[in-house]
C-alpha cells in the first residue's frame, strides 16, 4: 500500500468535510430558510390585510349610510309588487292584469293564485291566468306584463286558437281568437316578506 502524503490527506479530509457541510446545508438549512422566508411573506401579507381592514372599518358608518340609500332606492323603484302581505300582492298583480287585458281589448277568463315560494331572500307571488283575445292585443298584453312595473315574469305560456262560427246574418267571418294560459309572477320586497 502506498502511503498518501500528509498534505494530500489533509486536503482530502477538508474536501470530505466541505462536501458534508454542503449536504447538510442543502438538505437541512436551505429548506428551513425557505420556510422562514415563506412564513415572513405570509405574515407581511397578513399585516397589510389587517391595515386595510382597519382603514375600511373607520369608514363603516359611511358604508352603512350608502347601503341604506341604495336599499331605499330599490324599495321605491318598480322592481317589487307593492303590498304588505302575499294575498294583497296577488290581488295587486290581478288588478294589473285586468287593467292590461282590458286596455288592449282582451278578456280575462280565469285567475288562480299560485302558492308563494321563497326564492333567495325574496318571496315569489304568482297567478295562473287564462285570457282570450285577438293576436295583436294579446302580444301587447304580454309585452306590457314583462316590460312594465312592477317587474312581472311570464312563464308556462300556452296558446290555443279558438275558431268562432260564422253568425247567420253577418257576412264577415270574425278574426281568430286566441286562448292564452300563462303563469305570471313577481316578487315582494324583502321587508314585506311573510
Amino acid at each position: 500500500m502506498t502511503q498518501v502524503p500528509p498534505l494530500v490527506s489533509r486536503i482530502l479530509a477538508l474536501a470530505l468535510l466541505f462536501g458534508l457541510v454542503l449536504l447538510v446545508a442543502a438538505f437541512g438549512v436551505l429548506p428551513f430558510a425557505q420556510k422562514v422566508r415563506t412564513t415572513n411573506d405570509a405574515l407581511e401579507h397578513s399585516r397589510e390585510m389587517i391595515a386595510r381592514l382597519s382603514q375600511s372599518t373607520t369608514h363603516r358608518g359611511s358604508y352603512d349610510a350608502q347601503i341604506e340609500v341604495l336599499l331605499a332606492r330599490i324599495n321605491q323603484s318598480g322592481l317589487y309588487i307593492r303590498a304588505d302581505t302575499e294575498p294583497l300582492a296577488a290581488a295587486a298583480v290581478q288588478e294589473h292584469l285586468k287593467r292590461a287585458v282590458g286596455l288592449h281589448g282582451g278578456e280575462l277568463r280565469s285567475v288562480q293564485s299560485l302558492p308563494s315560494l321563497p326564492e333567495e331572500d325574496l318571496t315569489r307571488v304568482g297567478l295562473r291566468v287564462v285570457m282570450t283575445g285577438a293576436l295583436s292585443p294579446m302580444i301587447h298584453v304580454l309585452y306590457e306584463l314583462e316590460t312594465g312595473e312592477p317587474y312581472l315574469f311570464v312563464d308556462n305560456l300556452q296558446i290555443q286558437s279558438i275558431k268562432r262560427r260564422r253568425q247567420r246574418k253577418q257576412e264577415q267571418q270574425p278574426a281568430d281568437t286566441l286562448s292564452i294560459r300563462v303563469d305570471v309572477y313577481g316578487y315582494l320586497p324583502p321587508e314585506a316578506e311573510g
